[in-house]
């Protein structure tokens, strides 16, 4: 394998990853690919329309191809089959490759802020990808392929998962349904794998420093090589239902030392997006996936007493 002690981030669409993949990928010893599909699928943020069609073709075929499934497709929430030996090598070049090409404004340009990564700085670093929704089963596979891989589930109140989903016209019973299989999951991934870590997307918002700290110390990332932490602006929801920029714009990526790394969150960004649920769409998501939010530690009724407050 091209790439060595691999970092897998999992968890739900907007469910705070892209804050994970930024504590992680501002450690000077690692790169960040960002979300593994686009990779194979391509994505309108990185990718010109040529790029796009050039990563299904040479990219998502073959591992298609390979693998006999649609090994990179996020909706399908079901386990994928083992992988190929041959499947496994075109993977990993693929994930190596792409780590190289992603030195640009939004990744891998800066490994401190105004202190460019040289090209074998990038080539030495560790790999940071992360697998959202039906992507969080290719966990199995890659535990196969990676034995010294590193995984990290990020937990979030599903209350605010499925506010932040019903916005995307999904219904609130679909996306019970989705919670309660990955959540489930990434449970049961971190009893089975012994590298794989459970945090809380609550407890980045609350407690960035520690966080940051708990997240290097399970990655086995040298703490005090830390010298400043990557953010990237996104939309949230304020008290008015309003999504709004704080400063400049979207995925602009902006640097904080850690003693102002809290000011960055909208702490209540929760209790704002649960508020703004229906008592229709909060049972029918919770009659999916209540269950599965009490293993999880989010008890369902404080959090519906929360949202009616």
């Amino acid at each position: 394998m091209l790439n060595r002690k691999p970092i897998f981030i999992n968890g739900f669409s907007s469910g705070g990853t892209t804050i994970l993949t930024n504590f992680l990928a501002s450690h000077p010893d690692v790169c960040t690919v960002s979300e593994i599909h686009h990779l194979f699928k391509g994505h309108s943020l990185t990718d010109t329309a040529l790029r796009v069609l050039m990563k299904c073709v040479f990219h998502d075929a073959p591992a298609m191809a390979l693998s006999g499934q649609d090994f990179f497709s996020p909706r399908s929430i079901s386990p994928r089959k083992k992988l190929s030996g041959l499947a496994k090598r075109f993977i990993d070049r693929v994930l190596y490759k792409e780590k190289l090409r992603s030195q640009n404004v939004f990744f891998n340009r800066f490994k401190h802020q105004d202190v460019e990564y040289s090209r074998q700085e990038i080539v030495n670093s560790r790999l940071v990808g992360k697998n959202v929704d039906g992507m969080i089963f290719t966990s199995d596979a890659l535990t196969e392929m990676y034995p010294d891989a590193t995984f990290i589930g990020l937990l979030r109140d599903g209350l605010a998962v499925c506010e932040g989903h019903l916005r995307k016209n999904r219904s609130a019973r679909e996306i019970g349904f989705r919670y309660r299989v990955l959540g489930q999951k990434m449970q049961a991934d971190a009893r089975r794998f012994a590298h794989y870590q459970l945090i809380r997307f609550e407890d980045l918002l609350s407690d960035p420093v520690a966080s940051v700290r708990l997240l290097y110390d399970h990655a086995g990332l040298e703490f005090d090589k830390l010298r400043d932490v990557r953010m990237q602006i996104r939309r949230v929801l304020d008290k008015d239902g309003n999504h709004r920029l704080r400063g400049g714009s979207e995925w602009d990526v902006v640097w904080s030392d850690l003693d102002g790394l809290a000011s960055h969150f909208q702490k209540d960004v929760n209790r704002h997006q649960i508020k703004r649920l229906s008592a229709a769409d909060r049972d029918a998501f919770l009659k999916e996936a209540g269950e599965t939010m009490e293993l999880l530690g989010y008890p369902t009724l404080s959090s519906t007493s929360e949202q009616a407050a």
